[in-house]
């Protein structure tokens, strides 16, 4: 392979990692948080409703009944819809639906796939891969680059596990 189609052929991956990065993104800013949804960013949503007083119940990352009502509460107090959901306009009034928040929770639903795509069984195990790729990415470009190098079926493989998002919540966290 010549040194130019070498260059293309970088290029070409960077672009597609950039695009794989882009595509999370905007899953996450598309849909607002709803009944069923989970995660960190449902946590996060939590515990302000509950800085806030609107929210008395555990802070478990689980968009529940609670939740759903304590977001009413919230909205009518702010002056926002009431529409039980965290969209935009709330997130926005609770204060996290910053560029960052976005690109933190995409770093960890990267992280978290690519936990999951390891095969790592145990938590311990999930933990010291997520080390291990946050150590690496920091070599390359962006984490999306490198997960897309080393891991490339990364968007078809399935919804990692609630272990693989602690696990790369963690790694994140201890960074």
């Amino acid at each position: 392979m010549t040194q130019k189609s070498k260059r293309i052929w970088q290029l070409v991956m960077l672009l597609a990692a950039d695009l794989a990065m882009l595509i999370l993104i905007s899953t996450f800013t598309a849909n607002a948080m709803r009944m069923g949804s989970s995660g960190e960013r449902v946590a996060e949503i939590q515990q302000r409703l509950h800085d806030k007083g609107f929210f008395s119940g555990e802070i478990s990352g689980i968009y529940c009944t609670k939740t759903g009502r304590a977001i009413k509460s919230f909205q009518q107090n702010a002056g926002i819809r009431r529409s039980g959901e965290a969209d935009y306009s709330t997130l926005t009034e609770l204060g996290i639906s910053s560029r960052t928040a976005l690109c933190f929770s995409a770093e960890v639903e990267l992280l978290a796939r690519s936990i999951q795509q390891s095969g790592c069984r145990t938590y311990a195990e999930m933990l010291k891969k997520g080390q291990e790729i946050l150590d690496k990415t920091k070599a390359a470009r962006t984490m999306g680059s490198y997960v897309c190098e080393y891991y490339p079926d990364i968007i078809r493989a399935g919804e990692p596990s609630s272990d693989a998002y602690s696990a790369a919540l963690q790694a994140i966290r201890e960074q």
